[in-house]
């Protein structure tokens, strides 16, 4: 398509006026003058062909003289090899043949000597008028290159040029671009969102198009995981800035729809600590994507709590969320196990009375959803091409667990002895039964995970019941905390524990209600040390505050090759009895900072043009 839009623009003669734009002598009659640089003279009827573009000019520039002294204005080539913009000088094309005299390259030896500093009298507009006697008897020189408009434009001179490159020639110089290393890569995605904002504010929509679809389609395999997610939040603060209500909704779609398609932008996004920051109407607009790629329904549930990982979210908020979840026959139990923990419902299931829960029945009794079919990767792979079928097939070994055939994604699998009972992140723990975490952790990094234990059958916690919450990291080798119920109602004790020491530290204590506790554990993966010997600590979270740290050590062998680090969950002393436990991830594999780049040239090479 960009091929065909350049071959038109070739044919109809504006790429070759676009170099002209740079030039005195231009034919054109739209001056655009960039504040603090230089003037683009460029031409009204190519222009027009853009849409709104010219009209966008006059609301956002200021009206200037028609006329323009290029003694006070920048010279483009000065200017551009100043600033870096060695693509733009690449256009500048005999433009010297077009300067005065006293810019050209005679301007020096004898050629200085004999013509001093007095102003050119044949230059276009030269007037012999003086401040002193006034313009009587004065005689003035035509200006055959007096603009019809000219108008000062606050904007990134090199972004206004690809604007102008585009709208002449049709292809923009960002797409060509390509970058070496992640410095390079986090400078083009900066570029490109500059642009994609300019070309929104001024309505080339055509190119404002072509970009949204680099950054839905082609933006992750170009600039990577990280950048791709800074792009996506940096796009979604942006859409409270468009000027016009369908580039915003155009942008809404490319957010909500595109750019979460593939499996991996959206763990990209969904991992990334920006995702509790989100609005609840983009958010929802998100998780109602009829193509959402999720293992299965329950993993709307840890998305829905992951944005809440603050715990600042209105409960209204999150009921309309949950309106989100389409409960299949096997997501109904993790939905309903989720809700008691929370408590939301009763042990009959009936929605208890509380402030803030208006529709939520609606979502339990399944009329919210009523019509719509639980999305899951494998039942899609009949619906695609075998291209597709492959690329998903390959995504979903990557989220298989060693020695598991259950496709997951940062989900955990609850098992009784060697048997699968289910998957996901809410779950009925009984005696002789464990969690264990799907993915195995093999890469440094800081993750945090939000841990929920709940006893609804009965008013208060169990004191004989305890629950192990921790990694394992082979047969018979863990590290975690202990989380069990003190003397005190609602008092929780929270003991470190591990498999190398003989008994489980001191106890640290947190608030919960009578029957439910709830904490974050945070683990941090350092790098291997030239012994080869890794750090990992664990912390307890609880209100943002830490209240213990614990550092242990495992092998590189054990991390990199070895059986790794997994979560793991395990109960005591519960016999009959059952423990809800509910896991989601904070945080975990996204970017964690919003950088600001300074972003402009890449690799400049100073020389002549």
């Amino acid at each position: 398509m960009a091929r065909k839009e350049a071959g038109l623009h070739q044919i109809q003669g504006s790429s070759r006026l676009f170099r002209e734009i740079f030039q005195e002598t231009s034919s054109g009659d739209f001056g655009i003058h960039i504040k603090g640089g230089p003037l683009f003279r460029c031409h009204t009827r190519i222009l027009d062909t853009s849409g709104g573009f010219c009209g966008k000019i006059r609301q956002f520039g200021k009206l200037m003289s028609r006329s323009a002294d290029h003694d006070e204005i920048p010279a483009p080539r000065e200017y551009f090899k100043a600033m870096g913009y060695t693509r733009l000088l690449q256009d500048l094309q005999s433009i010297q043949f077009s300067q005065p005299i006293d810019r050209s390259v005679l301007a020096g030896g004898i050629t200085a000597t004999i013509a001093g500093k007095r102003d050119d009298a044949m230059k276009p507009g030269f007037s012999t008028a003086h401040f002193i006697g006034g313009t009587i008897g004065t005689n003035k020189r035509a200006d055959p290159f007096f603009l019809a408009e000219r108008y000062e434009i606050q904007c990134d001179c090199e972004l206004m040029a690809e604007l102008l490159r585009f709208i002449y020639c049709g292809e923009m110089a960002f797409f060509q671009e390509k970058a070496d290393d992640d410095k390079a890569n986090e400078i083009l995605t900066q570029k490109m969102l500059a642009i994609c904002f300019e070309a929104e504010r001024f309505s080339v929509d055509a190119l404002y198009e072509n970009l949204l679809n680099w950054f839905g389609r082609r933006s992750f395999f170009v600039v990577g995981e990280l950048n791709f997610a800074d792009a996506f939040y940096h796009l979604q603060h942006y859409e409270h800035r468009a000027t016009e209500k369908h580039s915003r909704d155009v942008l809404i779609t490319t957010l909500a729809s595109e750019m979460v398609s593939t499996r991996d932008q959206f763990r990209a996004v969904t991992r990334d600590p920006r995702w509790c920051s989100l609005p609840v109407y983009f958010v929802e607009t998100i998780l109602n994507f009829e193509r959402l790629p999720i293992v299965s329904e329950t993993e709307i549930l840890s998305l829905i709590e992951r944005w809440n990982a603050t715990a600042d979210k209105e409960k209204s908020d999150i009921v309309r969320l949950l309106s989100c979840f389409r409960p299949g026959q096997d997501s109904r139990v993790a939905m309903k196990n989720w809700l008691s923990l929370m408590g939301w419902v009763d042990e009959s299931g009936n929605v208890v009375a509380i402030p803030g829960l208006e529709g939520l029945e609606h979502v339990v009794n399944g009329t919210a959803t009523k019509g719509k079919q639980p999305r899951s990767l494998k039942n899609e792979i009949g619906d695609l091409t075998d291209f597709t079928k492959a690329m998903i097939e390959n995504i979903q070994s990557d989220l298989q667990p060693e020695g598991n055939d259950e496709e997951a994604d940062a989900t955990f699998l609850h098992y009784r002895g060697t048997k699968v009972l289910a998957q996901g992140c809410s779950f009925d723990l009984g005696a002789g039964e464990r969690l264990l975490q799907a993915d195995v952790l093999r890469h440094s990094g800081i993750s945090r995970l939000r841990v929920a234990l709940s006893e609804p059958s009965s008013l208060l916690w169990n004191p004989q019941h305890e629950v192990f919450v921790g990694l394992s990291y082979g047969e018979g080798k863990y590290f975690g905390f202990l989380c069990s119920a003190t003397a005190f109602s609602g008092i929780f004790s929270v003991r470190a524990l591990a498999s190398a020491a003989p008994a489980p530290s001191a106890p640290v204590h947190l608030t919960g209600s009578g029957n439910k506790m709830e904490f974050d554990m945070g683990l941090e993966i350092a790098l291997h040390r030239v012994d080869l010997v890794v750090t990992c600590k664990m912390s307890a979270i609880f209100k943002n505050e830490c209240l213990t740290q614990e550092v242990f050590q495992i092998s590189h062998d054990t991390l990199v090759h070895g059986p790794g680090l997994r979560y793991q969950v395990v109960g005591t002393g519960l016999e009959r009895d059952r423990v809800l436990i509910n896991l989601a991830w904070v945080s975990g594999g996204g970017p964690a900072l919003d950088k600001q780049v300074e972003y402009g040239p890449i690799g400049f090479v100073d020389g002549e043009y």
